[in-house]
C-alpha cells in the first residue's frame, strides 16, 4: 500500500532537524505532563493544537501523536514511585509497579515500563500501518450488543481475578456500579442518586475519582506506616538498564498485552484505561501464579504498559479509516486532521497517502526517542522514592489538588478527590480491592446504555446477545472464563509444591 517511494521522502521530512527538535521537544513536555497526576493527554493536546495551525499537515500530526505517547509513556513514572497514575491509562501499573518501588526496586520497574512500553507502542504502530482496513473494518461491525458484552466480559475478569475474597470483589465491583450511577440516567434523562446536587447531575468525574482512589488513599497510608521514605531500604536497588531487558523473558506477556490493547483500542469510547486493566487481568488469570500479582512481580508491570501503548495507536485506526474517535484524545487528534483540511476515511487513505506515510514513520522514530529520553530523564525521576515521606506527603496532597482543580476549575472535583481518597483508604484497609470499583465504574456506563440500545434495536428480544456473531463469540468467552479456570484445577495436578 506504501511505496519505497513515500517512506523514503517521509524520512526526508521527519529527518529535518526541525521536525526531530519538534519531536524530541513533544516527548520531553510529554513526559513532564504524563508525570503529573491527572494531566494526561486530553489536557495536553487541546493545549498544543493551537500551535499547530500554522505546521504544515504531516509534521502537525506528529505533533499531536508523540504528545498522546509520551504522556501515556510518563503517566507510568508516578504509578511507579508514586502509586498516583499520572494518566488513567497507567492507573493497572500503581497494583505491581509501586511494591516494586516499595522494596527498592523503582529503577528496574520503570526499565521494565520503558521497554514494554516501547515494544508495545511498536506493535500498536505496525497494526495501524498494516491492520488498519482490517481492524477497522471489524470495529465498524461492533453494535450495542457487542459493547455490553465485552463490558461484562471485563467485569467477569475482575471478578474471577482479583486479589483475596471473590466476595469482597463483587461487592467492590457492586460499589462501583452504584457510584457510576449517580447522575443523569443515560436513556431517560432522569436523575440518580444526586440529591438535588447540581454537580452531581454530571457524574463523579473520572480524574478526581482515580487521584483520590490512588494519590489520596495513599498518603494516608503512608501517613499511617509511620515510615521515613517509600523505599524500604531508603535507596533504589537496581538499574533501569537492568528492567529493560526484563520484558524480553516475558515475551508472550509482552505480545498478548500488545495486541489486547491494539483490539481495545480500536473500539470506540474504550480506551487505554480500559486496556490497562483488561490486559492486567487477562494476564493474572493467564498466570500459573495469580496470587502473586498485586506484590511486585514484572508480569504485573508488562501487561499494563505494553497494553496502553499500543492501545495508542490503535485508537487512531477508527479516528484515520473511518472517522469515529477511538476516545476523547484520538476525538481532538481528529480535529487537527480537521484543522488542516483533511478527511478521515478513503480519501486520506487514497489522496493523503504522503501525509499518512509521515505520521507513521514519525510515531516511529518517536518510539525510539521516548524509549531514550524516558530512560535518561527516569534515573531522576526515580529519586522520588527516597524524599522523606513528611515532604513528599504534602507535595502529592498539593499537585493532586492542582491537578484535579485544573481540569474543570471546579472545587468541588477537590472535594470529589479527597472522598475518593478516604472511601479509598478504607477500602484498602479492610481489604477491599480497588480494582474491582474502578473498572467497574468506567465499564458501567458502556454497559448500560449498551443494554437499552441492544434491547431497542432488537424489540425486547434478549436473545441479540447471543445470536449476534461476534456477541455470540464474546458471550462464549465470558461463559468459559467463568467455566474453565474451576474445572481445570480440579484436573490439574498442585504446583503449589513443586
Amino acid at each position: 500500500m506504501y511505496s519505497l517511494e513515500l517512506w523514503l521522502s517521509a524520512a526526508e521530512i521527519v529527518f529535518q532537524w526541525q521536525n526531530m527538535a519538534m519531536v524530541l521537544g513533544a516527548s520531553l513536555i510529554g513526559l513532564t505532563i504524563g508525570f503529573l497526576p491527572g494531566i494526561g493527554p486530553l489536557t495536553a493536546l487541546p493545549l498544543f493544537l493551537p500551535i499547530t495551525y500554522g505546521m504544515k499537515p504531516g509534521p502537525a500530526l506528529i505533533l499531536l501523536a508523540v504528545l498522546y505517547m509520551s504522556t501515556t509513556y510518563g503517566g507510568s513514572l508516578s504509578a511507579i514511585l508514586l502509586n498516583t497514575p499520572g494518566t488513567a491509562a497507567s492507573a493497572a501499573t500503581c497494583l505491581d509497579g509501586y511494591p516494586m518501588a516499595k522494596k527498592g526496586k523503582g529503577g528496574v520497574a520503570i526499565g521494565i515500563s520503558m521497554m514494554s512500553s516501547f515494544i508495545g507502542g511498536f506493535i500498536g504502530i505496525a497494526g495501524l500501518i498494516f491492520l488498519s482496513p482490517v481492524i477497522a473494518d471489524l470495529a465498524l461491525k461492533f453494535q450495542p450488543a457487542e459493547y455490553f458484552m465485552l463490558a461484562v466480559l471485563g467485569l467477569v475478569l475482575i471478578a474471577s481475578s482479583a486479589k483475596g475474597s471473590i466476595l469482597k470483589s463483587f461487592i467492590a465491583g457492586g460499589f462501583g456500579f452504584m457510584v457510576s450511577s449517580i447522575g443523569m440516567h443515560i436513556i431517560t434523562g432522569y436523575s440518580r442518586f444526586t440529591f438535588g446536587s447540581t454537580y452531581l447531575k454530571g457524574g463523579i468525574p473520572l480524574v478526581p475519582l482515580i487521584i483520590g482512589l490512588f494519590a489520596f488513599a495513599e498518603v494516608l497510608a503512608l501517613i499511617e506506616s509511620g515510615g521515613h521514605t517509600i523505599s524500604e531500604k531508603g535507596e533504589l536497588s537496581g538499574k533501569i538498564t537492568d528492567g529493560l531487558k526484563v520484558p524480553f523473558r516475558y515475551m508472550k506477556t509482552v505480545i498478548r498485552s500488545s495486541l489486547i490493547g491494539l483490539g481495545i483500542g480500536t473500539i470506540p469510547g474504550e480506551g487505554a484505561a480500559v486496556a490497562n486493566f483488561t490486559a492486567y487481568l487477562a494476564e493474572a488469570r493467564a498466570s500459573r501464579r495469580p496470587e502473586d500479582f498485586g506484590t511486585g512481580i514484572p508480569e504485573g508491570v508488562i501487561a499494563p504498559e505494553a497494553s496502553n501503548n499500543a492501545c495508542v495507536a490503535g485508537a487512531l485506526i477508527p479516528t484515520l479509516t473511518l472517522g469515529i474517535p477511538g476516545g476523547g484524545v484520538a476525538a481532538v487528534f481528529m480535529g487537527g486532521i480537521m484543522i488542516h483540511g483533511l478527511n478521515p476515511g478513503f480519501e486520506l487513505f487514497t489522496r493523503n497517502q504522503d501525509i499518512l506515510t509521515t505520521l507513521f514513520f514519525g510515531l516511529i522514530v518517536a518510539n525510539f526517542l521516548l524509549l531514550i529520553a524516558g530512560t535518561i530523564l527516569s534515573k531522576y525521576a526515580a529519586k522520588v522514592t527516597v524524599i522523606p515521606i513528611n515532604i513528599l506527603a504534602p507535595t502529592i496532597v498539593v499537585l493532586g489538588v492542582i491537578s484535579t482543580y485544573v481540569m474543570r476549575s471546579q472545587s468541588l472535583d477537590v472535594v470529589a478527590a479527597i472522598i475518593a481518597g478516604v472511601f479509598g483508604y478504607y477500602m484498602k484497609k479492610f481489604g477491599y480491592s480497588t480494582i474491582p470499583f474502578l473498572v467497574a465504574f468506567i465499564l458501567s456506563p458502556i454497559a448500560e446504555r449498551s443494554f437499552y440500545q441492544s434491547l431497542l434495536l432488537a424489540e425486547g428480544s434478549y436473545w441479540t446477545f447471543a445470536l449476534r456473531p461476534i456477541s455470540g463469540s464474546l458471550l462464549v468467552v465470558t461463559i468459559l472464563v467463568l467455566v474453565l479456570p474451576p474445572i481445570m484445577k480440579k484436573f490439574r495436578k498442585p504446583e503449589q509444591e513443586s
